[in-house]
């Protein structure tokens, strides 16, 4: 959920109109920002089991205090943990708004309150904004999360939806609703990898939110602000939990048992879809500062050299596996030798910043951190790694699939259009730990193939270098190769003094076009110019 503050502001007029038709007792829904709240059936509201509504709104719809919906949520022994998070973060101006989000930890009353329920609101220097609550909370009998909202005058909470066939809507249906940046339908992270470019980290402290800095906010010494924690916990103890019980929910619904011991998919090209399309991306940047972020105002540049994110260049995380998430991955380690390929030196990235005239929120600059670009997103990634560890397709599968291409691991047009051949239904075997898993070529890639030769497809084109990899003995290995190759050929470029120079060029470009293409998939989640910076294609 983003905050769309005319929107609101147009909502909260509706809402005052409907005041005395609604009732502020009992729990209504909204299905989007433009729509009149209603009231809920008993028989609606016997649908939701996440831990905000059975902890606040299931007998207290009513209450608007933020501070009270905490103690609701805590109960006697929870633990809150605060997260700050902006798009103008570098920012001291008082008077400005950011944006908390408040996670959970413990139970209470048997329920299991972490991952399970966050709350997202807004604060400024002096206070938080009152009766303004963003908050989704996860079902885990029903395997969904649900959206709510606070807001209105006077203030009411309202049911906004439910993740329920969310990676199923148009954009015209997500509009003015929670799933217009809830892709997938759960919980979004965009900056999920170190260093959180635009959150309160242990990378990227803020000096006006820690109570004894010289200059800070007044409310850094409010109780609240004790609990401040960085984008590292949040990421790893809230987020990464969240996905993966997501993820495995989903999976699990979309296969049905059969008498063989055997599983059938009942939808391919939905269940597959990760693999071939980006439906959420993440964003990751250089470990280095760019020293070129115009708040307060530009420094002199990075004051170390600029070292380029391996998934720039290839999808490494799902590569190689292994990092944080604990992929089990390809195996292919060489895809981790990108981290070392591009490295700036301090005025070879700010002239090419210069050169291109990169801008950030209509002002001359860069990102607090360097090369701050999309990724692959870890909802994606996991999602591919647990239909391998599931036995759903084969390693083999998905290195053919992930070798087309493989220079654009996010966006990648080209890839997306193999997602045509995935047939609608297939069986599977599906793995234990400890199984050994199904040989190549298994059922669905022998399925695929007969789907791609009846096409005739063009050797050279996506359906034909597909069709080429599955039949081979080894796509894993081939797309080994394609990554070396790639890997030797920027090398070599990067090395040459001739060539140096132009290649420089020609990555940032790149970096320029994948922001592009990030604004254009889901614009929703740009919430402010601040995000992207902008430069000269």
């Amino acid at each position: 959920m983003r905050r769309r503050f005319v929107v609101w502001l147009f909502g909260l007029a509706v809402l005052c109109a409907q005041s005395s038709t609604v009732g502020q007792s009992a729990l209504t829904k909204q299905a989007s920002d433009e729509s009149i709240p209603s009231l809920m059936s008993q028989a609606e509201l016997g649908e939701l089991g996440d831990p905000l509504f059975l902890l606040v709104l299931k007998n207290r719809p009513q209450e608007a205090r933020f501070d009270e919906v905490e103690k609701l949520i805590m109960g006697p022994s929870g633990e809150r943990n605060l997260f700050v998070v902006d798009e103008r973060l570098q920012s001291a101006t008082r008077g400005e708004r950011r944006r908390a989000v408040t996670a959970f930890k413990g139970s209470n009353q048997g329920i299991r309150l972490d991952p399970n329920v966050a709350l997202s609101t807004m604060f400024n220097d002096r206070g938080f904004v009152p009766a303004f609550i963003e908050a989704w909370g996860w079902d885990d009998g029903r395997s969904r999360y649900n959206y709510y909202k606070l807001d209105g005058d006077p203030p009411s909470w309202k049911f906004r939806g439910s993740s329920v066939g969310a990676d199923q809507l148009e954009a015209a249906q997500r509009r003015g609703t929670c799933l217009a940046c809830h892709i997938n339908g759960g919980p979004v992270m965009k900056e999920l990898p170190f260093p959180w470019n635009n959150w309160h980290s242990f990378r990227n402290s803020v000096n006006y939110l820690a109570p004894t800095a010289a200059d800070h906010w007044q409310i850094a010494e409010s109780p609240r602000f004790r609990d401040l924690r960085g984008a590292e916990a949040f990421e790893t103890v809230f987020i990464l939990p969240s996905i993966r019980q997501f993820n495995g929910r989903r999976l699990t619904a979309a296969s049905r048992a059969l008498g063989s011991g055997e599983q059938e998919v009942t939808d391919g090209p939905r269940t597959l879809r990760s693999l071939f399309r980006t439906t959420e991306y993440n964003i990751i940047s250089a470990g280095q500062f760019s020293g070129l972020h115009p708040i307060p105002s530009p420094g002199a540049g990075p004051p170390d050299p600029v070292v380029i994110p391996d998934t720039f260049f290839v999808n490494a995380n799902l590569l190689a596996g292994g990092g944080i998430p604990q992929y089990e991955g390809l195996g292919i380690p060489e895809a981790r030798q990108f981290a070392n390929l591009l490295q700036f030196q301090p005025a070879e990235y700010k002239a090419v910043v210069a050169k291109l005239n990169t801008s950030i929120g209509g002002l001359a600059g860069d990102t607090n951190f360097a090369w701050f670009v999309p990724e692959a997103s870890h909802v994606d990634n996991q999602m591919v790694d647990l239909l391998v560890r599931r036995g759903v397709v084969t390693r083999e599968f998905v290195a053919a699939a992930l070798a087309v291409d493989v220079e654009n691991p996010v966006f990648s047009g080209t890839r997306a259009r193999l997602l045509a051949v995935i047939p609608a239904g297939f069986r599977f075997k599906p793995l234990n730990p400890g199984d050994v898993p199904a040989a190549h070529p298994d059922q669905l890639t022998r399925d695929v193939i007969a789907r791609l030769k009846a096409l005739s497809p063009p050797t050279e084109s996506p359906e034909g270098e597909f069709l080429a990899l599955l039949e081979q003995s080894s796509p894993v290995d081939t797309l080994r190769s394609k990554v070396i190759a790639y890997s030797d050929r920027v090398r070599a470029r990067l090395a040459d003094s001739q060539q140096r120079q132009g290649e420089i060029e020609r990555l940032y470009r790149l970096m320029l076009q994948r922001r592009d293409e990030a604004v254009a998939h889901n614009p929703a989640l740009v919430e402010s110019s601040f995000l992207f910076p902008r430069g000269t294609p």
